[in-house]
């Protein structure tokens, strides 16, 4: 097969990123050929097949720096429709074409949905793979970054977008609310979803969300995404638990260092990541002598640090659709201590690979921990669970047997 992905970033950049690299990987050991689309960017893999029609890169956060009428239009133009995107994917499927299938991951805000119309119009059937809420929420992720909640005002969609600048639910700014609740109230009245094929949902979760605002539940297909399985070494447990992701507001971790602060002396924490709240988490950490922050670790560095850790956490209080820190994790023999909330339920089975605890709940997050700690046998064993559920559910060789079983049956039904 002649497969097209896209995918704004085409370098390591968050999970969506990471997973389309790795897809493209998986597709071309199976024999496939694999072109990408992407938007430029400094920091892009070579591409040189098709590198050339991909549309400019804009960095929106410089731009709105300078916050007057002119740039606010100008980033709002763009979100809604990339006319340089959809002139060069016309011309990649002129000059590259034809291909069999088109599938598709984060692309809203800079390629945008305006690389739907040339697909169409050459009959190219388009497979959306979702790694979030970008269509149902202008914030993404159903939670008000002002207030730190979750907030589902948005669900149903149409004049309820109004909701997101009222309540300045986006970085507790007015404008980029605003700009976001154009953004996502162009999609609906553009009738995007009319025009994909089949969306892909990782999570059942994700997808009774989107049937739920009223999005066809017939155009979904639940299909996990994958893991490496890595070789297991045998490491003795380590006396610290390990929290590796995105240090902002809507994983929870503020609740976690909250918890951690009545844990006992000898219970370590290590936190690996960056993001837009460690200044406030450290300060809230400050003198916790059994708290430790790491910063950002390349891949094989927090592989090293997970694979010795006791348990790993997922504190999120948003509605996190399938996290990779699961998965990984579970590859590793670890299990995982989560919140009860989105995806998480469906991966972290409670006795199985991990436990649950309720979202926010400090004392339920600080008992489920301690159990974890004080009995390690127990703990050893939900690890290996964990990763048989890994081999079993979530190895690439049963990712690929799907998504190609996806693409063929999404050709037949086209043709």
């Amino acid at each position: 097969m002649r497969i097209l992905l896209a995918n704004t970033f085409h370098y390591p950049r968050g999970g969506a990123s990471i997973f389309v690299l790795k897809l493209s990987e998986l597709l071309r050991s199976r024999g496939h050929e694999v072109f990408h689309y992407a938007m430029q960017h400094p920091s892009s893999l070579p591409c040189p097949e098709t590198e050339e029609y991909w549309p400019s890169y804009i960095d929106f956060p410089e731009i709105l720096t300078k916050k007057n009428p002119q740039n606010v239009l100008r980033v709002i133009k763009r979100i809604i429709r990339s006319g340089e995107a959809e002139v060069g994917i016309r011309r990649l499927l002129e000059d590259k074409g034809p291909f069999d299938v088109a599938h598709l991951h984060n692309i809203l805000h800079h390629l945008t949905p305006s690389i739907l119309e040339p697909l169409n119009e050459r009959n190219v059937p388009v497979i959306w793979t979702l790694h979030d809420f970008s269509l149902l929420c202008p914030n993404t992720n159903f939670v008000n970054n002002r207030i730190g909640r979750l907030c589902t005002k948005c669900l149903k969609g149409g004049i309820r977008f109004v909701n997101a600048p009222l309540s300045r639910c986006k970085k507790g700014s007015f404008t980029a609310s605003l700009m976001a609740a154009i953004e996502a109230w162009n999609h609906r009245l553009r009738r995007v979803s009319d025009k994909i094929d089949l969306f892909i949902s990782p999570s059942r979760f994700l997808g009774e969300k989107f049937s739920e605002a009223g999005f066809d539940s017939a155009k979904f297909k639940i299909i996990p995404n994958f893991v490496d399985i890595p070789a297991k070494n045998p490491l003795p447990q380590g006396n610290y638990a390990l929290y590796a992701g995105r240090l902002s507001q809507e994983k929870g971790v503020t609740s976690l260092i909250s918890a951690w602060a009545k844990m006992p002396p000898d219970f370590y924490l290590k936190i690996a990541g960056t993001g837009p709240i460690e200044a406030q988490l450290r300060f809230m950490a400050n003198g916790a002598q059994n708290i430790d922050f790491l910063g950002f670790l390349e891949p094989r560095q927090l592989r090293l640090i997970r694979h010795n850790a006791r348990f790993t956490i997922s504190p999120s209080i948003s509605w996190d659709n399938f996290p990779i820190s699961i998965q990984e994790s579970f590859a590793d023999g670890i299990p995982v201590l989560g919140a009860n909330i989105g995806g998480i339920p469906e991966m972290v089975r409670a006795g199985e690979s991990g436990l649950l605890f309720e979202p926010g709940n400090l004392h339920d997050l600080r008992e489920k921990a301690l159990e974890l700690w004080a009995n390690p046998d127990y703990t050893r064993s939900l690890g290996e669970k964990a990763r048989k559920i890994a081999i079993t559910e979530y190895s690439p060789e049963i990712h690929a047997n799907k998504i190609l079983a996806v693409y063929a049956n999404t050709i037949a039904a086209k043709n």
